[in-house]
């Protein structure tokens, strides 16, 4: 593993083309800690999950964090986005599974930290969606209770 590109990843900025996020400020060390806590606390027997909630976004190092929304509206720049991460990740000798609890947890993380800066616009942009998606697969995921907890006991005001 290259470690000096892996720990400068850390600092590659989210949101930055979300304008009611962009100032939060948050970044991936942000965000993959976030994962990697939430990971732990749902399921705490997965070290794999918790490997890739670390480093799930490593690759974005030199390329950015380019917003879902963008990749969804169109697919090739997902399909190229999806090519040079995963280039970028062989090149830095990155390896994780995916599955979905790391989508899960990555879908919460991204709730969670709209819900405490800005829970004014969870009612619009995609987030019931969003929380419907979440809802569905914490059921398929047999965490339906702890999600629910998590999503009742964070900040909102």
């Amino acid at each position: 593993m290259n470690l000096t590109e892996t720990w400068r990843s850390g600092f590659v900025r989210r949101w930055h083309s979300n304008p009611d996020l962009a100032a939060t400020g948050q970044t991936n060390a942000h965000h993959q800690w976030g994962c990697a806590v939430l990971a732990m606390h749902l399921f705490p027997e997965d070290h794999d999950l918790l490997r890739a909630a670390i480093l799930h976004d490593v690759a974005e190092v030199n390329l950015g964090d380019v917003s879902g929304l963008a990749k969804r509206q169109t697919p090739a720049l997902k399909a190229a986005l999806d090519k040079a991460e995963a280039d970028n990740a062989s090149r830095l000798g990155i390896e994780y599974t995916t599955s979905e609890r790391l989508k899960f947890v990555d879908m919460l993380d991204a709730y969670l930290w709209a819900k405490h800066h800005r829970p004014d616009i969870l009612d619009g942009q995609g987030w019931p969606d969003q929380l419907r998606k979440m809802t569905a697969l914490a059921t398929a995921l047999g965490v339906s209770d702890k999600f629910r907890a998590i999503i009742e006991g964070t900040k909102n005001d």
